[in-house]
C-alpha cells in the first residue's frame, strides 16, 4: 500500500514537472512571436531580411552549443562557469595542431583539449569533492591563461584550413552549416535528455542525489560525464567561432558561460537541478539572439543591452522560485 502511495505521489509530482516545462516552453515561443512582430514593426526591411535572420542564427550557434552541454550541467544541479575560457583554449590548442595545414587535426585538436579540460573539472567535482562553483571557476582562470600561454597572446590565423572554415561560414541548401550542427546537436541532446537511461539518470541526480544512489544509480562517472559533454561542446563551439573568424583567439568566449546559464535558466531548467528541457534551451538561446538583434538594429547602446540581459535572467529565475 505505501509503495503504492509513494510511486502515484512519484508520477504526480513527474506530471507536474512536464507541466511546467510546457508552459514555459509555450511562453517563450509567445516571446518570440512577440519579437518577430516588434521587430518587422520597428526594422522591417532590415529585421525580416533572410541574410540577418540567419546572421542571427550563426551567431548563435557558438553559444547554443554550449548551452546544450549546460542543460545536461545544470539538470545535475551543477554549474560550469569555465566553457567560455576552454572555447578560447580548445581553439588555440586545435590552431597550433593544424597550423601544419591540417583542418582534420584542427577539429580533433579542438574536440580533445575542450574533453580534456571538461574532464578535469568532471575529476575535482567527482573525486576531489570540490564545489562546481569553485572547481569550474578555477578552471575559468586556467583555460584563459593556457589560451594566452599557448598562443603567446596572438591570434592564431586558420584562413587556410578549409575544413574549419566551413564549419564557420559553408552552407548546405543554403542553410549555414553553424545552424545545421545547433539544430542537429539540439535534436540529439533532445534524444539523449528525453528518451535514453542516461537522460533520466542526469535529472534523477539532479533532483535528489542520495535518492539516486540508493535507487542504484552510478552518481560519480554520470556528474563525471556531465562536465566532460560540457567540455566537448566548448570544443565544437569553438570550431564555429573559429571556421567564422578564420582565426583561434586567445580571447574568445569571453563572458560566454554567462549567455549559455541564462539561455538555459530562462529556457526552463532548473538551477536547482531535477528538471530540465532541452526545447527550451534552444527556445531560450533563440530569444536572447533575437532581442539583441532587434537592440542592435535599433542602434541601443550595449550598456543597456547588458542591462536589459541581467534583468530577462532576473525576472527566469524569480518566476522559478515562485513555481517551486
Amino acid at each position: 500500500m505505501t509503495d503504492a502511495v509513494t510511486r502515484n505521489d512519484q508520477t504526480a509530482a513527474d506530471d507536474r514537472t512536464r507541466r511546467r516545462i510546457y508552459i514555459q516552453e509555450y511562453a517563450l515561443v509567445g516571446v518570440l512571436i512577440v519579437l518577430i512582430v516588434a521587430g518587422s514593426i520597428a526594422k522591417p526591411s532590415a529585421f525580416l531580411s533572410s541574410s540577418n535572420l540567419f546572421t542571427v542564427l550563426t551567431q548563435a550557434s557558438v553559444v547554443g552549443v554550449l548551452a546544450i552541454g549546460m542543460t545536461f550541467v545544470i539538470a545535475s544541479s551543477g554549474i560550469d562557469l569555465s566553457v567560455g575560457s576552454l572555447v578560447a583554449a580548445a581553439g588555440i590548442a586545435g590552431g597550433l595542431l593544424g597550423d601544419g595545414g591540417s583542418g582534420m587535426a584542427f577539429i580533433l585538436g579542438a574536440l580533445g583539449f575542450g574533453l580534456l579540460l571538461g574532464s578535469i573539472n568532471g575529476f575535482a567535482i567527482t573525486f576531489g569533492r570540490v564545489v562546481p562553483f569553485i572547481a569550474t571557476l578555477a578552471m575559468l582562470t586556467i583555460g584563459r591563461g593556457l589560451a594566452l600561454r599557448m598562443s603567446g597572446k596572438t591570434p592564431i590565423s586558420v584562413i587556410l584550413l578549409d575544413q574549419v572554415r566551413w564549419f564557420g561560414n559553408g552552407k548546405v541548401l543554403g542553410i549555414p552549416a553553424p545552424v545545421i550542427v545547433l539544430i542537429g546537436l539540439t535534436a540529439i541532446g533532445w534524444v539523449v535528455l528525453n528518451r535514453t537511461a542516461y537522460g533520466r539518470y542526469v535529472v534523477a541526480i539532479g533532483g535528489n542525489r542520495e535518492a539516486a544512489r540508493i535507487a542504484g544509480i552510478r552518481v560519480r562517472p554520470i556528474v563525471f560525464s556531465v562536465y566532460a559533454l560540457s567540455g566537448l561542446c566548448a570544443g565544437i563551439s569553438a570550431i564555429l567561432i573559429t571556421g567564422r573568424l578564420a582565426s583561434a583567439s586567445p580571447v574568445a568566449g569571453a563572458l560566454y558561460e554567462l549567455d549559455a546559464i541564462a539561455a538555459v535558466v530562462i529556457g526552463g531548467t532548473s538551477l536547482a537541478g531535477g528538471r530540465a528541457t532541452m526545447v527550451g534551451t534552444f527556445l531560450g538561446v533563440m530569444t536572447f539572439a533575437l532581442i539583441f538583434n532587434l537592440l542592435n538594429l535599433l542602434n541601443i547602446p550595449t550598456e543597456y543591452q547588458l542591462i536589459v540581459k541581467g534583468v530577462i535572467v532576473l525576472i527566469a529565475v524569480v518566476a522559478q522560485r515562485r513555481d517551486s
